[in-house]
Protein backbone atom coordinates (compact mmCIF):
# COMPACT_ATOMS: atom_id res chain seq x y z
CA UNK A 1 0.00 0.00 0.00
CA UNK A 2 1.20 3.55 -0.99
CA UNK A 3 2.40 4.85 2.29
CA UNK A 4 -0.17 8.25 3.08
CA UNK A 5 1.26 11.52 3.78
CA UNK A 6 0.94 10.98 7.23
CA UNK A 7 3.30 8.04 7.29
CA UNK A 8 5.84 9.67 5.19
CA UNK A 9 6.05 12.16 7.70
CA UNK A 10 5.92 9.92 10.40
CA UNK A 11 8.53 7.48 9.02
CA UNK A 12 11.17 10.06 8.67
CA UNK A 13 10.89 11.42 12.26
CA UNK A 14 10.69 7.83 13.89
CA UNK A 15 14.63 7.46 14.12
CA UNK A 16 14.75 10.02 16.07
CA UNK A 17 11.75 8.40 18.22
CA UNK A 18 14.62 7.37 21.28
CA UNK A 19 15.86 11.04 21.57
CA UNK A 20 12.55 13.21 22.01
CA UNK A 21 10.18 12.42 24.83
CA UNK A 22 6.26 11.27 23.57
CA UNK A 23 7.79 10.17 20.45
CA UNK A 24 8.18 6.41 20.75
CA UNK A 25 4.58 5.90 19.46
CA UNK A 26 4.02 8.13 17.11
CA UNK A 27 5.42 5.69 13.98
CA UNK A 28 2.15 3.62 14.53
CA UNK A 29 -0.16 7.14 14.41
CA UNK A 30 -2.87 6.62 13.94
CA UNK A 31 -3.58 2.99 15.05
CA UNK A 32 -7.32 3.47 16.26
CA UNK A 33 -10.28 6.40 15.92
CA UNK A 34 -9.52 9.93 16.54
CA UNK A 35 -11.78 12.58 17.83
CA UNK A 36 -12.42 15.92 16.98
CA UNK A 37 -14.18 17.65 18.93
CA UNK A 38 -16.76 21.29 18.09
CA UNK A 39 -17.29 22.97 21.24
CA UNK A 40 -20.77 23.76 19.91
CA UNK A 41 -24.12 22.16 19.08
CA UNK A 42 -24.85 20.17 15.64
CA UNK A 43 -25.94 22.11 12.62
CA UNK A 44 -23.60 25.35 12.95
CA UNK A 45 -21.13 26.55 10.68
CA UNK A 46 -18.36 25.39 12.73
CA UNK A 47 -20.17 21.57 13.04
CA UNK A 48 -20.23 21.68 9.18
CA UNK A 49 -16.51 22.59 8.94
CA UNK A 50 -15.83 19.82 11.16
CA UNK A 51 -17.46 17.23 9.14
CA UNK A 52 -16.35 18.11 5.84
CA UNK A 53 -12.85 18.25 6.86
CA UNK A 54 -12.96 15.14 9.12
CA UNK A 55 -14.82 12.40 6.63
CA UNK A 56 -11.38 13.56 4.02
CA UNK A 57 -9.24 13.40 6.34
CA UNK A 58 -10.56 9.97 7.76
CA UNK A 59 -9.44 9.33 4.58
CA UNK A 60 -6.03 10.46 4.10
CA UNK A 61 -4.95 8.87 7.72
CA UNK A 62 -6.93 5.67 6.51
CA UNK A 63 -8.60 5.83 9.71
CA UNK A 64 -11.95 6.80 11.21
CA UNK A 65 -12.30 10.80 12.68
CA UNK A 66 -15.30 10.88 14.81
CA UNK A 67 -16.60 14.82 15.25
CA UNK A 68 -17.63 14.76 18.39
CA UNK A 69 -20.22 17.94 19.92
CA UNK A 70 -19.40 18.96 23.36
CA UNK A 71 -21.53 22.00 23.05
CA UNK A 72 -21.85 24.31 26.44
CA UNK A 73 -21.14 27.60 27.98
CA UNK A 74 -20.30 29.57 24.63
CA UNK A 75 -18.13 26.54 23.05
CA UNK A 76 -15.96 26.55 26.74
CA UNK A 77 -17.20 23.41 27.86
CA UNK A 78 -15.61 21.29 24.75
CA UNK A 79 -12.32 23.34 24.20
CA UNK A 80 -11.82 22.42 28.46
CA UNK A 81 -12.28 18.91 27.71
CA UNK A 82 -10.06 19.07 25.10
CA UNK A 83 -7.30 20.90 26.86
CA UNK A 84 -7.49 18.56 29.43
CA UNK A 85 -7.36 15.41 27.03
CA UNK A 86 -4.02 13.11 26.62
CA UNK A 87 -1.59 15.02 24.40
CA UNK A 88 -1.39 11.94 22.40
CA UNK A 89 -3.10 13.47 18.82
CA UNK A 90 -6.07 11.37 19.10
CA UNK A 91 -8.17 14.45 20.72
CA UNK A 92 -8.50 17.27 18.76
CA UNK A 93 -10.32 20.55 18.49
CA UNK A 94 -11.84 22.61 15.85
CA UNK A 95 -10.95 25.91 17.23
CA UNK A 96 -12.92 29.13 16.86
CA UNK A 97 -12.68 32.69 17.60
CA UNK A 98 -15.15 32.33 20.95
CA UNK A 99 -13.18 29.84 22.80
CA UNK A 100 -9.82 30.86 21.82
CA UNK A 101 -9.56 34.59 21.16
CA UNK A 102 -12.55 36.49 22.61
CA UNK A 103 -13.67 34.37 25.84
CA UNK A 104 -10.09 35.07 27.67
CA UNK A 105 -11.24 38.85 28.27
CA UNK A 106 -14.37 38.56 29.02
CA UNK A 107 -14.52 35.45 31.86
CA UNK A 108 -12.81 35.68 35.05
CA UNK A 109 -12.38 31.60 34.81
CA UNK A 110 -12.76 29.50 31.94
CA UNK A 111 -10.48 26.92 33.66
CA UNK A 112 -8.20 26.88 30.66
CA UNK A 113 -5.73 28.83 29.02
CA UNK A 114 -6.62 29.29 24.62
CA UNK A 115 -2.57 30.00 24.90
CA UNK A 116 -0.94 27.73 26.84
CA UNK A 117 -2.88 24.92 26.40
CA UNK A 118 -3.19 23.94 22.84
CA UNK A 119 -0.73 23.53 19.99
CA UNK A 120 -1.92 25.16 17.05
CA UNK A 121 -2.41 22.73 13.99
CA UNK A 122 -3.64 24.49 10.89
CA UNK A 123 -6.40 27.36 10.18
CA UNK A 124 -8.77 25.77 8.18
CA UNK A 125 -11.24 28.25 6.84
CA UNK A 126 -13.13 31.39 7.19
CA UNK A 127 -16.67 33.09 6.89
CA UNK A 128 -16.62 37.24 5.75
CA UNK A 129 -18.72 39.80 7.23
CA UNK A 130 -19.78 42.60 5.94
CA UNK A 131 -21.77 45.59 7.11
CA UNK A 132 -25.24 45.76 5.69
CA UNK A 133 -28.20 48.67 5.80
CA UNK A 134 -32.01 48.10 5.45
CA UNK A 135 -33.12 49.18 2.30
CA UNK A 136 -35.30 52.23 3.84
CA UNK A 137 -32.25 53.61 5.09
CA UNK A 138 -30.78 56.60 3.15
CA UNK A 139 -27.52 55.26 2.93
CA UNK A 140 -26.22 54.00 0.11
CA UNK A 141 -22.26 54.06 0.40
CA UNK A 142 -20.41 53.60 3.78
CA UNK A 143 -19.24 57.40 3.98
CA UNK A 144 -23.18 58.13 3.66
CA UNK A 145 -23.94 55.63 6.89
CA UNK A 146 -21.62 57.66 8.56
CA UNK A 147 -22.86 60.98 7.87
CA UNK A 148 -26.16 59.65 9.01
CA UNK A 149 -25.12 58.58 12.18
CA UNK A 150 -23.05 61.68 13.12
CA UNK A 151 -26.06 63.40 12.11
CA UNK A 152 -28.51 61.61 14.47
CA UNK A 153 -26.54 60.84 17.23
CA UNK A 154 -27.87 58.01 19.15
CA UNK A 155 -31.27 57.56 16.77
CA UNK A 156 -29.45 54.58 14.78
CA UNK A 157 -29.79 50.96 15.89
CA UNK A 158 -27.50 48.11 14.94
CA UNK A 159 -28.61 44.81 15.53
CA UNK A 160 -26.29 42.29 17.22
CA UNK A 161 -26.65 38.61 16.83
CA UNK A 162 -24.60 37.56 19.82
CA UNK A 163 -22.83 39.06 22.76
CA UNK A 164 -18.94 38.77 22.19
CA UNK A 165 -19.56 37.21 18.73
CA UNK A 166 -16.70 38.50 16.31
CA UNK A 167 -19.96 40.81 14.52
CA UNK A 168 -20.05 42.11 18.04
CA UNK A 169 -16.94 43.24 18.06
CA UNK A 170 -16.26 44.40 14.85
CA UNK A 171 -19.67 46.54 15.20
CA UNK A 172 -18.01 47.65 18.63
CA UNK A 173 -14.70 48.58 16.66
CA UNK A 174 -16.45 50.41 13.63
CA UNK A 175 -18.40 52.36 16.07
CA UNK A 176 -14.73 53.27 18.23
CA UNK A 177 -12.46 54.02 14.79
CA UNK A 178 -15.18 56.27 13.88
CA UNK A 179 -16.19 57.71 16.79
CA UNK A 180 -19.87 57.14 16.07
CA UNK A 181 -22.70 57.15 18.80
CA UNK A 182 -25.26 54.23 17.84
CA UNK A 183 -27.48 51.56 19.86
CA UNK A 184 -26.49 48.49 19.17
CA UNK A 185 -29.54 45.79 20.23
CA UNK A 186 -28.38 42.53 21.51
CA UNK A 187 -30.24 39.18 19.88
CA UNK A 188 -30.04 35.89 20.80
CA UNK A 189 -28.99 34.70 17.62
CA UNK A 190 -28.58 35.96 13.99
CA UNK A 191 -32.11 34.88 12.63
CA UNK A 192 -34.41 37.18 14.62
CA UNK A 193 -31.60 40.13 14.15
CA UNK A 194 -31.71 39.65 10.60
CA UNK A 195 -35.75 39.41 10.57
CA UNK A 196 -35.51 42.81 12.17
CA UNK A 197 -33.00 44.22 9.92
CA UNK A 198 -35.32 43.22 6.81
CA UNK A 199 -38.08 45.28 8.70
CA UNK A 200 -36.74 48.12 9.50
CA UNK A 201 -36.50 47.89 13.56
CA UNK A 202 -32.73 48.30 13.08
CA UNK A 203 -31.08 50.36 10.69
CA UNK A 204 -27.97 48.21 9.98
CA UNK A 205 -25.78 45.13 11.41
CA UNK A 206 -22.40 43.33 10.84
CA UNK A 207 -23.05 39.83 9.08
CA UNK A 208 -21.80 37.02 7.77
CA UNK A 209 -21.87 38.02 3.82
CA UNK A 210 -22.93 33.88 3.33
CA UNK A 211 -26.09 34.65 5.18
CA UNK A 212 -27.45 37.58 2.69
CA UNK A 213 -26.83 36.58 -0.62
CA UNK A 214 -30.58 36.14 -1.38
CA UNK A 215 -31.79 39.43 0.49
CA UNK A 216 -28.73 41.76 -1.22
CA UNK A 217 -29.55 40.29 -4.63
CA UNK A 218 -33.33 41.18 -4.58
CA UNK A 219 -32.47 44.42 -3.22
CA UNK A 220 -34.28 44.08 0.39
CA UNK A 221 -30.70 44.78 1.96
CA UNK A 222 -28.12 46.85 0.29
CA UNK A 223 -24.80 45.87 1.53
CA UNK A 224 -22.14 48.71 1.56
CA UNK A 225 -18.97 47.00 2.80
CA UNK A 226 -16.96 43.96 3.71
CA UNK A 227 -14.85 43.64 6.21
CA UNK A 228 -11.13 43.17 5.78
CA UNK A 229 -8.22 43.95 3.37
CA UNK A 230 -10.07 42.03 0.23
CA UNK A 231 -13.03 42.09 -1.45
CA UNK A 232 -14.75 38.87 -0.61
CA UNK A 233 -15.42 36.37 -3.55
CA UNK A 234 -18.91 36.59 -2.37
CA UNK A 235 -20.09 40.21 -3.49
CA UNK A 236 -16.76 41.11 -5.99
CA UNK A 237 -17.99 44.96 -6.16
CA UNK A 238 -18.63 45.98 -3.03
CA UNK A 239 -15.51 47.55 -1.35
CA UNK A 240 -13.44 45.90 1.44
CA UNK A 241 -12.73 47.87 4.73
CA UNK A 242 -9.23 48.81 3.90
CA UNK A 243 -10.38 50.32 0.59
CA UNK A 244 -13.16 52.60 2.74
CA UNK A 245 -10.21 54.08 4.42
CA UNK A 246 -10.29 51.36 7.64
CA UNK A 247 -7.58 49.35 7.27
CA UNK A 248 -7.33 47.89 10.99
CA UNK A 249 -11.27 46.56 10.48
CA UNK A 250 -10.58 43.17 10.08
CA UNK A 251 -12.94 40.71 11.84
CA UNK A 252 -14.22 37.51 10.22
CA UNK A 253 -15.74 33.83 11.79
CA UNK A 254 -13.15 31.62 10.97
CA UNK A 255 -12.40 27.66 12.18
CA UNK A 256 -8.86 25.76 12.81
CA UNK A 257 -7.44 22.88 14.12
CA UNK A 258 -5.81 22.49 17.37
CA UNK A 259 -4.32 19.74 19.99
CA UNK A 260 -3.65 19.38 23.12
CA UNK A 261 0.03 21.11 24.53
CA UNK A 262 2.22 18.67 24.69
CA UNK A 263 1.28 16.21 21.88
CA UNK A 264 4.23 15.26 19.78
CA UNK A 265 5.75 17.44 17.16
CA UNK A 266 5.92 14.86 14.49
CA UNK A 267 2.17 13.92 14.77
CA UNK A 268 1.10 17.65 14.87
CA UNK A 269 3.22 18.55 11.78
CA UNK A 270 1.64 14.92 10.16
CA UNK A 271 -1.72 16.51 10.69
CA UNK A 272 -1.06 19.55 9.43
CA UNK A 273 0.00 18.08 6.41
CA UNK A 274 -3.26 15.73 6.08
CA UNK A 275 -5.53 18.52 6.62
CA UNK A 276 -3.34 20.42 4.18
CA UNK A 277 -3.89 17.90 1.77
CA UNK A 278 -7.45 17.74 2.51
CA UNK A 279 -8.20 21.36 2.16
CA UNK A 280 -6.53 21.27 -1.51
CA UNK A 281 -9.21 18.15 -2.53
CA UNK A 282 -11.48 20.19 -5.38
CA UNK A 283 -14.68 18.07 -2.96
CA UNK A 284 -13.51 19.79 0.29
CA UNK A 285 -13.13 23.52 -1.21
CA UNK A 286 -16.77 23.08 -3.07
CA UNK A 287 -18.13 22.11 -0.41
CA UNK A 288 -16.45 24.89 2.19
CA UNK A 289 -17.64 27.41 -0.56
CA UNK A 290 -20.96 26.70 -0.37
CA UNK A 291 -21.42 27.11 3.48
CA UNK A 292 -20.17 30.73 2.57
CA UNK A 293 -16.62 30.13 4.06
CA UNK A 294 -13.00 30.24 2.15
CA UNK A 295 -10.36 27.77 2.59
CA UNK A 296 -7.37 29.76 4.54
CA UNK A 297 -4.31 27.43 4.75
CA UNK A 298 -0.64 28.28 6.05
CA UNK A 299 1.74 26.51 8.08
CA UNK A 300 1.11 25.53 12.06
CA UNK A 301 3.19 28.75 13.22
CA UNK A 302 1.36 31.19 10.56
CA UNK A 303 -1.55 29.84 12.43
CA UNK A 304 -0.10 30.24 15.92
CA UNK A 305 0.56 33.94 14.98
CA UNK A 306 -2.67 34.23 13.65
CA UNK A 307 -4.42 33.23 17.34
CA UNK A 308 -1.86 35.64 19.30
CA UNK A 309 -3.13 38.73 16.47
CA UNK A 310 -6.85 37.72 17.29
CA UNK A 311 -6.17 38.32 20.89
CA UNK A 312 -4.42 40.91 20.90
CA UNK A 313 -7.11 42.93 18.48
CA UNK A 314 -10.01 42.23 20.49
CA UNK A 315 -8.94 42.43 23.64
CA UNK A 316 -8.47 46.16 23.88
CA UNK A 317 -12.11 46.69 22.12
CA UNK A 318 -13.98 43.95 25.00
CA UNK A 319 -11.54 46.69 27.32
CA UNK A 320 -12.73 49.85 25.99
CA UNK A 321 -16.64 48.81 25.18
CA UNK A 322 -16.62 47.38 28.20
CA UNK A 323 -18.36 44.29 26.94
CA UNK A 324 -19.52 41.95 29.61
CA UNK A 325 -21.80 38.50 29.26
CA UNK A 326 -24.31 38.14 31.96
Amino acid sequence: MTPSILGRRLFCSASFAAFLPGMANAAAYPDHPIKMVVPFPPGAGTDATARIVAQKLGELLHQTVIVDNVAGANGLVGTKAVARATPDGYSLLIAAPGPMAIAQFMFADMQYDPEADFVPVIKINEARIGLVVGKDVKANTLPELVKLIRDNPGKLNAGNATVGSVHHLVAEMFKIEKGLDFTLVNYKGGAGALTDLMGGHVDFMFIGLSSIVPQVKEGSLRLLMAVGDTRSAIFPDVPCSKELGMPTLIGAQWQGLVAPKGTPPAIVAALHDAVFQALQSPDVKEKLEQIGTEVSTGSSAEFGAFLDAERKRWGPVIKQANIKVD
